[in-house]
């Protein structure tokens, strides 16, 4: 219980309450309606801090008070409460946004982030594919693809151009898409399965998801990374094509999958 309290203190902390103000919320969820000598009991907090302290909790609108000798006090609950700093944030961060669009700002370099975490991976695409307005290029794994489907779904009925490459048999109803064999392709127990995701030109992520290691996966604006991924999902599309013309010669010269071309160059 400890370690949970620490956590949330440091979580608080990161939202701008100090480190009283988080323990005594704390107590009034353990106990309320408290005195301000119940909380100082309870949670550790000096009693000459007390009412400062629950003043600035009522100021910030996370408690309430009522009656008088004693004054006792009232936490908002967690999720009013998380409800609040959520609205609090996207109101801060939209009124910043405009702000910062009235400095002419343009960046010297266009950094490449590394990702150690699939579900934080999967998070910025989603959160990416969202934004497209103009195309979405994905090459993702049959048993990855449910994580993003939805919002690519959405973004097609937006009229926004979207490319699935499949590896595997899924289906996909919507937007251009081809299901690339997966026989003869490196082993995925090793380095993972993996993601490749280029949105409206301007932003791509690209890396192994990990297996018996770790997942190595970048994301960046950087322009020449975001047209690299775009047309290596894009070639594929083209093989696809072609393969489709020439009516199975070009299994028949190198393979299925390209099996002896792979071995070749690989």
């Amino acid at each position: 219980m400890k370690e949970t309290v620490e956590k949330i203190l440091t979580h608080f902390k990161k939202l701008g309450f100090t480190e009283y103000e988080g323990k005594v919320y704390l107590s009034l969820l353990n106990k309320h309606p408290a005195s301000a000598y119940t909380i100082s009991q309870d949670s550790g907090v000096p009693h000459s801090r007390d009412y400062d302290i629950t003043r600035r909790l009522i100021e910030k609108g996370v408690a309430a008070s009522t009656g008088v000798n004693p004054e006792l006090f009232s936490p908002l609950s967690p999720n009013e409460l998380i409800s609040k700093l959520q609205r609090g944030y996207e109101q801060t961060a939209s009124e910043l946004k405009s702000l910062l669009s009235k400095i002419d700002f343009k960046s010297d370099f266009d950094p490449v982030w590394n990702i150690q975490n699939k579900d934080e991976a999967f998070e910025i695409t989603r959160s990416q594919i969202k934004q497209a307005v103009y195309s979405v290029y994905i090459g993702i794994w049959q048993e990855e693809l449910p994580l993003v489907i939805k919002e690519l779904r959405e973004a097609f009925k937006r009229g926004v151009l979207v490319f699935n490459l499949v590896y595997g048999e899924t289906a996909v109803d919507f937007g251009e898409t081809y299901n690339h064999d997966t026989e003869g392709l490196t082993n995925p127990d090793e380095l993972g399965r993996t993601l490749d995701c280029a949105v409206d030109t301007s932003w791509c992520i690209t890396g192994t998801l990990g297996g018996k290691r770790s997942p190595q996966i970048i994301w960046t604006r950087n322009t020449g990374l975001v047209y690299t991924v775009k047309n290596y999902i894009t070639h594929d599309f083209y093989l696809a094509e072609v393969s489709k013309f020439c009516q199975g010669r070009v299994e028949e010269k190198y393979g299925r999958n390209l099996a002896r071309l792979r071995k070749k160059f690989i």
